[in-house]
C-alpha cells in the first residue's frame, strides 16, 4: 500500500522539502537583514513584555476588580437574577451565570471557587461578582503590561541600540551576520513546528482527498525524514 500511494503521489515529498527550505531561507534572509541585536531585542520585547504584565497582575489586579469592575458584574449578575426570579443562594448561582452576559472563560469553575468562600458571609452573588471581576482585572493588566513594555523594549532596541551598531561597519557586518544565523535557527524551529502540525493532521487530511496528503505519500522528503530522525519521539504516532 505504501508504495502504491507514494507512486499516486510522487511530487509530495518534494512539495514538502521547497515549503520547509522556504521557510528556514526566509528566516535566514530576514534575521540577516535585521541583524542579531533586532532579533534579540523582539524576544526580549516578548518576554519582558509578559514579565511586566505578571507583574501588574499581581500588583494591581485586587484593587482595579475591586474599585472599578466589581460593582459593573455585581449589576449585570443582579441583573440576571431578578430575570429568572431565583433567591441569592448558591444552589441557583449556576444558572444565574448562565443567564448573565458574559464570557464564557470569565463564568468558569466560578460556583466550584464561591463555594470555597462561603465562610466570608457574603451572598453567593457578590463572592461570584469578586471572583469575576478579579479574573477579568488580570487579564487587562496582564495584556496592558505585555502591550506597553513590549512596545517600549522593541523602540530601545530598534530606535537606539540597534542605529549606533549599524554605524559600526565591523560590528555591524558581525551582527547581521549572527542575525541569519539565529534566524536559521529559528526557522529550522518554525518549520519542524509546521512539520509536526502537519503531520498530525495528515490522516483527517488524508480521508477528504483522496489520501493525497497520507503520511505515507511523503515518504520522498529529504527534510522529513531529517526531521524525523533527529526526534523520533516527537513524530511517533
Amino acid at each position: 500500500m505504501n508504495s502504491m500511494v507514494a507512486s499516486m503521489n510522487p511530487n509530495a515529498g518534494i512539495l514538502v522539502d521547497v515549503v520547509l527550505l522556504a521557510i528556514i531561507v526566509w528566516k535566514l534572509v530576514s534575521g540577516a537583514r535585521s541583524g542579531l541585536v533586532r532579533m534579540l531585542g523582539g524576544l526580549i520585547s516578548l518576554v519582558g513584555g509578559i514579565w511586566a504584565g505578571i507583574i501588574l497582575k499581581n500588583l494591581l489586579a485586587d484593587t482595579v476588580a475591586e474599585l472599578w469592575i466589581a460593582p459593573a458584574i455585581g449589576r449585570v449578575l443582579e441583573r440576571a437574577k431578578d430575570n429568572l426570579g431565583l433567591s441569592d443562594l448558591l444552589e441557583n448561582l449556576q444558572r444565574i451565570l448562565d443567564n448573565a452576559e458574559l464570557p464564557a472563560f470569565l463564568k468558569l469553575n466560578i460556583p466550584e471557587q464561591v463555594l470555597q468562600m462561603r465562610e466570608n458571609g457574603a451572598s453567593a452573588v457578590a463572592n461570584a461578582s469578586q471572583l469575576i471581576a478579579q479574573r477579568l482585572a488580570g487579564w487587562i493588566l496582564f495584556l496592558l503590561g505585555l502591550i506597553v513594555a513590549a512596545l517600549l523594549l522593541r523602540l530601545l532596541f530598534n530606535g537606539v541600540i540597534a542605529p549606533l551598531i549599524d554605524h559600526i561597519p565591523l560590528v555591524n557586518e558581525t551582527n547581521r551576520a549572527l542575525g541569519g544565523i539565529l534566524g536559521a535557527i529559528l526557522g529550522i524551529l518554525l518549520a519542524g513546528l509546521l512539520l509536526f502540525l502537519c503531520y498530525k493532521l495528515l490522516p483527517v487530511l488524508s480521508e477528504r482527498s483522496g489520501r493525497l496528503f497520507a503520511p505515507d505519500s511523503v515518504e520522498g522528503s529529504i527534510l522529513m525524514k531529517q526531521y524525523f530522525r533527529l526526534l523520533p519521539g516527537i513524530f511517533k504516532s
